[in-house]
């Protein structure tokens, strides 16, 4: 009677963890981030629209591999049929802090106003990237690309074309190089990233206006200080993710 009592108590336990619901995970999202119109499980849910730092991405969904939770992680796969705003990767959270994102591939309009752009600025990011590690939130090591399509600058109103930066695999606590290029449009850019675990970045390389760059451009590009014999003026950009 005992071992049948037992076996009902952990069948009823089972059956009400399948079935929480996903509005069970939002008290544990982020501050910045917001889920709207959530439904379906913890386990397999789903958010209307998800938005955060002025992006908005909808139809977010989450599939959680309860298997991994034994090894104290946290494993998901993500995806997005936003039309605009579409993606899908694989998650792994561990209890040391460490984050594992494979096989992320997305499209994200950036809009003015956007974190990732100055002022006035409107662009496309997409990304391919197989593999990207973080240590508390600190990205550590990145694998892939990254191409800002179509960027546009509102005042003065200037076509920048679009650009790609191809990130080198590199080992774990190594310095991630990566070379950035353009892919078309008014400025022909070459340069050099390097990106150490710690955060901190150095991109160092030229750019040089093609013949359909506007006046203002190149008016802009003279800040940067003369040009050599081949029109190429030398940039340095540095900080910390």
């Amino acid at each position: 009677m005992r071992a049948a009592l037992v076996l009902a108590a952990l069948v009823f336990l089972a059956t009400l963890l399948v079935r929480l619901p996903a509005s069970v995970l939002l008290s544990y999202l982020p501050a910045q981030i917001v889920c709207e119109d959530v439904s379906g499980t913890v386990w397999h849910g789903s958010c209307g629209q998800v938005s955060s730092d002025g992006m908005k991405v909808a139809g977010v969904s989450w599939r959680l591999h309860p298997l991994a939770l034994l090894a104290l992680e946290l494993s998901a796969d993500l995806s997005s049929i936003d039309p605009n705003a579409g993606g899908s990767a694989s998650v792994v959270l561990t209890r040391s802090a460490d984050e594992s994102i494979t096989d992320l591939h997305a499209t994200l309009p950036l809009a003015a106003g956007s974190p990732l752009l100055p002022a006035d600025t409107t662009a496309t990011l997409v990304l391919s990237l197989p593999s990207v590690r973080l240590h508390h939130d600190r990205l550590t090591s990145v694998e892939g690309s990254i191409e800002v399509q179509h960027v546009r600058v509102s005042n003065p109103a200037s076509e920048l074309g679009s650009y790609e930066l191809q990130l080198q695999p590199s080992p774990s606590g190594a310095t991630t190089e990566g070379q950035l290029h353009d892919l078309e449009g008014p400025l022909q850019v070459s340069a050099q990233l390097r990106l150490q675990p710690s955060g901190e970045y150095e991109i160092n390389g030229t750019v040089t206006p093609r013949a359909n760059a506007n006046e203002d451009l190149n008016r802009i590009l003279q800040y940067l200080g003369p040009a050599d014999a081949q029109g190429r003026r030398p940039f340095s950009l540095a900080g910390t993710l």
